[in-house]
């Protein structure tokens, strides 16, 4: 008497494949990189503005603005 064996259990295994990523070329990333550095002259420029603001309303509220008639800055250096 032959008796059939049963096939084996075989797992179906499915994978999930993500859509491919975009190819990166070089014209992107020389655009990144200028962009980069826009952002961070732009931020830096800006920053030296408003320091310089500061600085210039400290020194008027300080009475420290000698300015002459003609645009000059008064260094008041004594001689002698």
């Amino acid at each position: 008497m032959y008796v059939a064996q049963p096939e084996p259990i075989i797992p179906l295994i499915y994978e999930i494949v993500e859509s491919t990523t975009p190819q990166t070329s070089v014209v992107d990333v020389v655009v990144g990189a200028f962009a980069i550095v826009g952002v961070i002259g732009t931020v830096a420029f800006a920053l030296g503005l408003s320091l310089a603001g500061v600085l210039l309303l400290l020194r008027k509220l300080r009475g420290q603005d000698q300015i002459g008639a003609e645009g000059a800055v008064r260094l008041n250096i004594n001689r002698g």
